[in-house]
């Protein structure tokens, strides 16, 4: 009896044990067949067979289709007869973990081999149980850990470079002290505490430089951070803390940092005064080399406006006391002519320089005629080289189409500066050559190429990077006998930047140099010969002119040059009496309005809006702006005004005769 209650006791034994198995098998190691002694309704929703011979293989097989595919080499690596009778024989037991799929999902089990020695033979004992609790308890562990100790060591390494970091609790205004240096130490600073914000205005207050001090208090409070910070999710400043007699710069950087564990504010104080010393070291080297570039300028520009006024200066003396001497005045008004052409052009540098450095320089877009454009080139540049006695030439033998989409007066510029650049710098009996090609593009554009070539003084090797650099130029003594401001190439090489093309230029010191611009230009012609420019003198007898003027002499100017052509010319001394004189005669009765821009009692722009109110013929009254405001921004403004056209001021009279040309009715 008590035997059969231990046998039932043993049977219970095992069933209870065996309830915390998926499995469990019998295997006879004699001759491998096998038997399941128990397995959960989860496990025999595998499929797999009850029993069976060869129970390695078919695990082995089987298993293979179940095991998650991560550990499906480690488990037919591990699970071989050979080492699994091995380890019995060693230890007494063998056990295997990897994951078994159920139902898609992959779940941690360990497989646990033992042996049991019967009469009836050798046997061994197979559990697979479930440890995926534990398993995934164990790496979310080791994650952590692994984390932490990640985390730990970035913040140290990061930490290192920061004379302090606070943390500040947002909810609780609480804070602490996550690291310091010893120099920071010295300051005194509370290391934990409430009331942070306040608590460390306090602290500032008596450690902050006197010149930071507004500064960093008109800004440092609690609803200033923070709405900073959530904004621009960083805040950062600059200020220096007195380390005894000594002001040391620091910058602040504050974080805000929000996750399971609340909202919190890192704050972090870093010592740059080394980084600072450098900047300020760098803005004194920039500040003395510009100091210097504009001293070599002004310099220069002094010598080169001084040069021509002289002769200006110079000359109107010789021609009032040779009166009586005609040939010495015409000598004299010529060099006058010749000195005053050349001081406009030093202003005009200056206002382009100006106006590309400050971005207001545009480069507009409109039908232009490249042989018109050539022919006005020639006219210039041939005058030029014919005073220095030079050989000139042009060719633009291979452009077929001269009807483009361009800025014609940049264009201009662009070649005139080079050309005129070559012939300053090449010396009498040598040559300078303009060369213009296009070459076929797609998409109704092609490349213009424009090559000046000279065989003159050339450009050393170790100034060349710098030749299109403001305010340079050769030191050489040949060279600095040549006026210049050092701005025309400079002028160039932006505006050719500016219209999407490409300059460059090669030199041999002595040889002379050569400069290619490429642009790309869009044709609005099909292949035509270039149409012939009217030249003929425009002849304005009978024609009456409103000038409205303020200056008595710029005033006595046009008149003189519209009178040498035949016009009838009235004056008004502002806009205003300008727009009293047109209603006093019939509407009709001028033939065009020349209105400056600047004067008193009504400007330019009022006069021009008040003459087109008047409606009527007073609509289509052609109003031409004469003004010294020369700006393309000015010209935009007097379109914009009603006017029809402007015309800059020291005006050239051919070219106030081309535009009147233009708008005077036949």
């Amino acid at each position: 009896m008590e035997q059969d209650t231990l046998k039932v006791s043993q049977s219970s034994v095992v069933q209870a044990l065996a309830a915390d198995y998926f499995c469990i098998y019998y295997v006879n190691t004699e001759n491998d067949k096998f038997i399941e002694y128990s397995s959960s309704d989860e496990y025999k929703e595998l499929g797999l067979p009850r029993t069976g011979d060869d129970f390695i293989s078919f695990s082995r097989k089987r298993f293979e289709e179940f095991i998650y595919p991560e550990d499906q080499e480690r488990f037919l690596d591990g699970f071989v007869k050979e080492k699994i009778v091995k380890e019995l024989d060693a230890n007494g037991i063998y056990t295997i973990t990897f994951r078994l799929m159920f139902k898609g999902v992959p779940t941690y089990v360990h497989l646990k081999v033992t042996r049991m020695i019967e009469k009836e033979g050798s046997h061994i004992v197979i559990g697979i149980s479930s440890v995926d609790e534990q398993m995934k308890a164990m790496e979310a562990f080791e994650k952590a850990h692994h984390a932490s100790i990640t985390f730990g060591r970035v913040a140290q390494a990061l930490a290192g470079d920061y004379f302090s970091i606070y943390v500040v609790d947002l909810d609780t205004d609480h804070f602490v002290e996550y690291f310091s240096t010893k120099e920071y130490g010295s300051l005194e600073v509370e290391k934990t505490g409430e009331d942070f914000f306040n608590l460390s205005r306090k602290n500032m207050s008596r450690l902050i430089f006197d010149g930071d001090r507004e500064r960093f208090m008109g800004t440092f409070y609690r609803e200033k951070i923070m709405s900073i910070l959530e904004h621009d999710k960083i805040f950062t400043m600059k200020y220096r803390l007195m380390f005894g007699e000594t002001p040391i710069w620091v910058s602040m950087k504050a974080t805000l940092l929000e996750d399971d564990d609340g909202r919190h504010l890192i704050i972090g104080t870093n010592n740059i005064e080394a980084q600072m010393e450098r900047e300020e070291a760098y803005q004194q080297h920039v500040r003395e080399a510009r100091t210097s570039a504009r001293n070599d300028f002004l310099a220069n520009m002094s010598h080169d406006i001084r040069t021509p006024m002289n002769a200006i200066v110079g000359y109107t003396n010789i021609a009032k006391t040779h009166q009586d001497k005609p040939g010495t005045v015409a000598d004299a008004l010529d060099k006058i002519g010749s000195s005053s052409h050349y001081l406009l052009s030093l202003i005009n540098d200056i206002l382009d320089i100006s106006k590309i450095e400050s971005g207001k320089m545009q480069i507009s877009s409109a039908p232009c005629d490249l042989a018109a454009l050539f022919r006005r080139i020639e006219d210039i540049t041939a005058l030029q080289a014919q005073n220095k006695a030079l050989n000139i030439t042009y060719c633009h033998d291979s452009i077929r189409h001269y009807k483009v989409n361009a800025d014609e007066l940049r264009l201009e510029q662009i070649l005139i500066n080079i050309i005129s650049n070559a012939i300053k710098y090449t010396p009498s009996g040598k040559s300078v050559e303009l060369i213009s090609e296009e070459i076929p593009l797609s998409d109704g554009k092609n490349t213009y190429r424009f090559i000046v070539r000279d065989t003159g003084i050339g450009i050393s090797e170790e100034y060349l990077p710098h030749i299109f650099e403001s305010f340079t130029r050769e030191e050489r003594t040949t060279i600095n006998r040549i006026q210049g401001t050092g701005l025309g190439l400079a002028i160039t090489a932006k505006i050719v930047e500016m219209m999407g093309g490409t300059i460059s230029v090669k030199s041999k010191l002595g040889e002379g140099s050569e400069f290619t611009v490429e642009i790309a230009l869009e044709s609005v012609e099909t292949e035509e010969p270039a149409s012939a420019e009217n030249h003929e003198r425009l002849d304005l007898a009978g024609r009456k002119i409103l000038l409205v003027e303020d200056n008595d002499i710029n005033a006595e100017i046009a008149r003189m040059v519209l009178e040498q052509f035949g016009a009838e010319v009235q004056r008004a001394e502002n806009g205003k009496t300008g727009v009293d004189a047109l209603q006093e005669k019939e509407p009709d009765f001028y033939d065009v309005v020349l209105m400056d821009i600047q004067m008193p009692v009504m400007n330019g722009y009022e006069a021009a809006k008040a003459i087109r109110s008047l409606g009527g013929p007073y609509s289509s009254l052609p109003i031409i702006a004469m003004s010294a405001n020369a700006y393309e921004e000015d010209v935009r403004d007097c379109l914009a005004a009603g006017m029809d056209g402007h015309i800059a001021k020291p005006f050239d009279p051919a070219e106030l005769l081309r535009v009147l040309h233009k708008y005077i009715k036949d």
